[in-house]
């Protein structure tokens, strides 16, 4: 879900250089001599912040100081600030994002010195002043946040998104993508946690809320990885309400997955694999690929078609679909099965959540995260659940036929 970049605000801003005095005044003027204060003024005149940056360093190397010292270095904040900003919202170029990235890093390291209360304007009140400092600390962490969210790296981007959180507390973009990036990391552990902050990120009321054309999707990418997760809506409307106290999840937060619930019901592991004897399998041959043998297992089932017979199909839950690969929950809310098909699917005939069964031949694994890679030949006879215009109408080129039945784990 894309955002538009804003513009900083409450900043307290010095104005441009001012003419240099008449000359009967000329012992009052700030400036050391007509060098300094053309050096001054055009770096106050320059509207790039790269290039006002290179002016006010030249005007720092050139009068270190400066009776404007404490204007300069806020003006070099500001126009550090202007060149992590102009990177928020963009994805590319990476040097773009490079130089914000930079620029925000530069900001935090920097803000005692930029905001030290002898640097204050005479025209600003202690609350500007104050105010300014946190417009600048928050600013620079929404960028180094976005960045890290569109580069992918997640466990950072969950980091600046925690602490925008605690300096701003009812930022619903903010923790909708706190929520997005924790279950992008697939560790179905936390998902209690991402639901939280997508349901947070729906109760966020007033100027900080989610725009009307976001919030509809928004809901509906909730409810489906709630139900994915947790096998149906109930409980759904209380999360909402407990989000909306308070911008994180308390310590301990917890919501039981479908996993856990079926446990419960049973009472016990063997009862269980009885009545789900797919998901039964599906977890042995995960643990044994997961495990010390894993490759060495992996050798005797590829190839395979999967379940047998007597078992009939897996039974699972679309996460996502891309032209011929379609990401399916079995057993982990993140997805942990990939099919391949020989043609283009429909995305527009498919959606997150849609329920289907499936038989298909064993192709590839992945330990961590874990999943398991199958191919689909003919998806009309392998594929339940999806509606017949999910599919190509091309005819396949093969037919799919095991080769092995799975073996059990010794």
């Amino acid at each position: 879900m894309a955002v538009a970049a804003t513009a900083p605000t409450g900043a307290w801003a010095y104005p441009a250089p001012a003419p240099e005095p008449a000359p009967q005044a000329q012992q009052e003027s700030p400036y050391k001599d007509q060098g300094e204060y053309d050096l001054a003024n055009a770096a106050g005149k320059e509207t790039d912040p790269g290039k006002k940056l290179d002016k006010l360093k030249e005007w720092e190397q050139k009068y270190p100081d400066s009776k404007l010292k404490s204007a300069r270095t806020l003006m070099q904040a500001q126009a550090l600030l202007g060149s992590a900003m102009a990177a928020y919202g963009k994805t590319t170029p990476p040097e773009l994002l490079d130089s914000g990235q930079k620029a925000a890093k530069q900001i935090l390291d920097n803000l005692d010195n930029y905001f030290a209360a002898g640097a204050k304007p005479a025209g600003a009140t202690d609350q500007q002043w104050a105010d300014a400092r946190k417009t600048f600390e928050l600013q620079s962490h929404s960028v180094l946040g976005w960045i890290a969210f569109a580069k992918k790296s997640d466990p950072e981007a969950e980091t600046e998104f925690k602490k925008i959180l605690e300096l701003a507390p009812d930022s619903a973009q903010v923790s909708y993508w706190l929520g997005s990036v924790i279950i992008r990391q697939k560790n179905v552990a936390r998902y209690s946690e991402a639901l939280y902050d997508l349901a947070r990120s729906l109760t966020v009321t007033g100027a900080n809320a989610l725009p009307p054309a976001a919030a509809g999707p928004a809901a509906d990418y909730l409810k489906r990885a709630y139900v994915g997760y947790h096998g149906d809506d109930s409980g759904l409307d209380d999360l909402k309400k407990q989000a909306a106290g308070a911008a994180l999840p308390p310590a301990g937060f917890h919501i039981d997955s479908v996993a856990e619930l079926e446990a419960k019901k049973f009472g016990d592991i063997e009862a269980f694999n009885k009545a789900h004897p797919d998901i039964a399998l599906w977890r042995q041959i995960r643990d044994a690929l997961k495990g010390e043998q894993g490759d060495t297992y992996f050798g005797t089932v590829k190839g395979s078609q999967i379940p047998p017979e007597n078992i009939g199909t897996f039974k699972g839950k679309v996460v996502s679909v891309n032209d011929k690969d379609l990401v399916v929950n079995v057993d982990n809310a993140g997805g942990d099965a990939t099919l391949k098909f020989e043609h283009a699917l429909n995305q527009k005939a498919i959606n997150a959540g849609d329920s289907l069964e499936f038989k298909a031949v064993v192709e590839s694994f992945t330990k961590e995260p874990y999943m398991l890679t199958l191919s689909v030949d003919d998806p009309k006879e392998a594929i339940k659940g999806l509606p017949d215009n999910a599919f190509s109408s091309a005819a396949p080129t093969k037919k799919a036929a095991p080769k092995k039945a799975a073996p059990k784990k010794k």
